[in-house]
């Protein structure tokens, strides 16, 4: 959300329309890692504790798959509507600030640091013993996590169904501001 706050500021089109469309994306996937971390995980193994749910690929597949395609998104890999708005954002800090479009872009290498040592730690390694019985997503969460995956992926490869209305508004806000006079 830092780079949501660096586009808007950045005060151009490209800037601010990247912000909004990083914002959107945000909303499409936080909410499906929180259900798969803080829904999925938590509701099997009643702990947030990383050492006790180990090795998650051996019993839960089509959970580490989704699981893994919404880290990729949440990443900013390309095809994704978090790319595009990350791009744009940065393309429009970079017209204002190139140190601070720096700056934006290793915060951005950071997050992709932690949420791929996460994802190795939950998913992979050596299967934890407490691990008893456990089953991998229902109809209910996959449809769940389907769904929030969808817009995702498709405005990713057709970002102009959004942009194309959001430039009117952008341009209208950026350049048809009334002047006040002073006097």
């Amino acid at each position: 959300m830092g780079v949501v706050v660096l586009g808007i500021f950045s005060n151009t089109i490209i800037g601010i329309e990247g912000a909004i469309l990083l914002a959107l994306a945000h909303g499409f996937v936080s909410p499906a890692l929180f259900i798969c971390v803080g829904g999925i995980v938590y509701e099997r193994f009643q702990t947030r504790i990383m050492p006790y749910f180990k090795g998650l690929v051996v019993t839960m597949p089509i959970f580490t798959i989704l699981f893994f395609i919404f880290l990729l998104a949440n990443i900013g890999v390309p095809l994704s509507l978090n790319f595009l708005g990350e791009q744009l954002s940065l393309m429009g800090i970079f017209i204002r600030s190139p140190l601070v479009a720096i700056f934006g872009s290793f915060t951005i290498v950071l997050s992709t640091s932690y949420s791929i040592f996460m994802f190795n730690r939950i998913c992979f390694g050596e299967q934890s013993i407490k691990k008893i019985q456990i089953i991998d997503i229902n109809r209910r969460e996959f449809m769940l996590l389907f769904s929030l995956l969808i817009p995702t992926i498709i405005l990713g490869i057709f970002p102009n169904v959004i942009l194309d209305t959001l430039h009117v508004s952008v341009t209208s806000l950026l350049y048809n501001l009334p002047l006040s006079r002073i006097n």
